[in-house]
């Protein structure tokens, strides 16, 4: 997971560069996930063959885009009811894909600082869903049970991302009208609800695993990334519209970069945290999201001239997103645990 956060850091720092002085960021936005469109499709070629298998493409194929059919699918047959489902989980994966249209709205209404906090929420949210549906992810048992400790450390965490970036806005302005600030609001946790939906991609790959008994760890998070890749399919034309509407501005470097940023920053930082959220029992793990802003920042720091508003602000942000991290790596439960033994006087195992 750090590592996906560190690569997924560096993205504000492409666009930076990549936008240039006049460059429209939907049209950015085509260039990224067309180049993290070509890196999945790179991936499942050459790292898994056994998705070519003609009965494992064609399952896979009908229940990826089974859902252009979907007024067809009428009765409650087995098969129908997988249909609907495969249906409502793509579609659920195609609007987490178009969902950063609203987290771009948003900063038109209100400072891009407020936009942040709000849609900071996703990592929770997302862990609360993973939680829920863990009885349909391997009959259950993958990860372990949420804690009153695994709450706190989210709050925490979620509170510390939340001040960096509140201290990192120079002027944090709601801009005076309040359906404005509504308005922006609404379509920032637009962009979270998007970001939660995308845990049901972590189901459908489980299920699609299941069902081709292509099973193991890599074959389950290739199956999550055909979900995404179904999700870009589906969100792309309507990003590519929003480019063509607003003019297309972007120099031909410009897209390239757009390109290469979806090659090799948005596609890595997806299969590292697919994998995981895959290989790891700790939803807290997640936590770790929440320091994403803090690199962000100090890339943007060294090589922009990115001015920071409150730098102590920025400071305590990052400590308390670091002591939240430490928590949620079960060092907490150690050390009471370890105190514990030498209550008692029993040996402490090293």
């Amino acid at each position: 997971m750090l590592g996906s956060v560190l690569i997924a850091s560096t993205y504000s720092l492409v666009v930076d560069v990549g936008l240039g002085t006049d460059g429209d960021p939907w049209v950015f936005q085509v260039g990224a996930m067309s180049g993290k469109l070509i890196s999945i499709l790179l991936y499942l070629a050459l790292a898994h063959p056994e998705f070519r298998q003609r009965h494992v493409a064609t399952l896979l194929l009908r229940r990826a885009f089974g859902w252009l059919a979907f007024w067809r699918l009428a009765g409650d047959s087995p098969e129908r009811r997988k249909q609907r489902r495969s249906a409502v989980w793509i579609l659920a994966s195609g609007y987490s894909q178009f969902s950063i249209t609203c987290f771009v709205w948003s900063t038109r209404f209100v400072d891009t600082a407020v936009s942040a906090i709000v849609v900071g929420a996703f990592p929770a949210l997302f862990v609360m869903l993973m939680g829920r549906q863990d009885r349909a992810l391997g009959g259950g048992g993958r990860y372990r049970r949420l804690t009153k400790v695994d709450g706190v450390t989210m709050t925490l965490a979620f509170g510390g991302m939340a001040t960096v970036a509140w201290g990192a806005a120079a002027v944090v302005d709601l801009e005076g009208a309040l359906w404005r600030t509504l308005v922006g609001v609404f379509l920032a946790a637009a962009a979270t609800t998007g970001g939660l939906l995308s845990a049901k991609s972590f189901k459908w790959g489980v299920y699609r695993a299941r069902e081709t008994g292509v099973t193991g760890l890599g074959s389950e998070s290739a199956l999550v990334l055909i979900s995404y890749a179904a999700g870009t399919l589906l969100a792309l034309p309507l990003i590519a519209g929003m480019a063509v509407t607003t003019g297309w501005r972007m120099s031909n470097a410009g897209f390239a970069m757009a390109l290469v940023c979806g090659l090799v920053v948005m596609f890595p930082a997806n299969i590292l945290f697919i994998r995981a959220n895959l290989s790891t029992r700790r939803l807290s793990v997640n936590n770790l999201i929440y320091a994403e802003m803090l690199f962000s920042l100090l890339w943007l720091w060294m090589f922009t001239t990115i001015d920071v508003g409150n730098p102590t602000l920025v400071f305590a942000g990052a400590v308390t997103v670091i002591v939240a991290n430490v928590l949620s790596a079960g060092v907490g439960e150690w050390m009471i645990g370890k105190a514990n033994h030498r209550r008692r006087g029993d040996p402490v195992h090293r």
